[in-house]
């Protein structure tokens, strides 16, 4: 997959942040806290959680050269006090391995990129010392319209050959009873998962393309040459402004998985 756009990321960096700011607001961080951010991206939550701890540290990782790049450029004009107990480094969280080192393992909109995600809840899970945190928000939203739009637009004659193997990164994501029987299996105690559902004001079907670029239709768009690309937004605007019957103002619905279970102390 190519690597991710950081701008293009961010044009919608308020409506990104409002899951982030639930956990943040639940988490009740201690002061000592050792947190590591699975699939960190360009940096802020993880600089944000460690900010509200007195002497905690953590550690980002994230698989992208560009999203390390800009979690180390955001590191620039910070407080030394806080710069020195963050750390960023280039790395897959399916790959990520320690034995009881941290208090809070956290990961905001990250699963859902890969399949098979018992071995990372497994590994969180060996991470955290006894007593320790999970904390993950996970995209669940393929059934929505602009998720299921790009399905149909894909499956048609035009596009069928170039998009066979491009795949919705929500479809990796299982149900939700799913997680809780894994975690449970895992070992984790103290369960809470549920679906929450944030419901964003667009100004049209358009700027629902424009989010959706810099996530959901990266598989599809990256198959494409920017000719083809132009094209394939073009159906599927015609597809969304079917699908939400307008071209003008609407409501983006976007559920979101949150997950959050506990080790052991004993």
């Amino acid at each position: 997959m190519t690597d991710w756009d950081p701008q293009l990321y961010h044009r919608f960096r308020r409506y990104r942040a409002e899951p982030f700011a639930a956990m943040l607001d639940r988490l009740k961080l201690q002061a000592d806290e050792r947190i590591i951010d699975l699939g960190c991206g360009t940096g802020e939550n993880t600089i944000e959680i460690v900010r509200q701890t007195v002497h905690g540290t953590g550690l980002g990782i994230d698989s992208s050269p560009a999203m390390i790049d800009g979690a180390i450029k955001a590191m620039e004009n910070l407080d030394p006090g806080i710069a020195r107990r963050v750390r960023f480094v280039r790395q897959d969280f399916r790959d990520f391995r320690a034995d009881r080192e941290y208090t809070l393992v956290f990961s905001n909109a990250a699963l859902q990129w890969v399949p098979d995600h018992r071995p990372v809840l497994a590994a969180s899970y060996a991470a955290l010392a006894p007593g320790g945190r999970l904390a993950f928000q996970i995209p669940s939203n393929e059934t929505e319209t602009a998720q299921q739009s790009m399905l149909v637009v894909a499956a048609r004659d035009r596009w069928r050959e170039r998009l066979a193997d491009a795949r919705l990164p929500g479809l990796y994501v299982r149900p939700l009873e799913e997680y809780r029987q894994m975690l449970t299996g895992i070992g984790f105690v103290n369960l809470d998962c549920y679906y929450r559902t944030f419901e964003h004001p667009m100004t049209g079907p358009a700027e629902v393309i424009e989010w959706s670029r810099a996530t959901s239709m990266r598989p599809f768009l990256e198959r494409l040459t920017p000719a083809e690309r132009t094209q394939f937004e073009a159906d599927l605007l015609l597809e969304l402004e079917h699908g939400y019957a307008t071209r003008g103002p609407l409501i983006f619905p976007f559920r979101r998985m949150f997950l959050w279970a506990r080790r052991p102390l004993a």
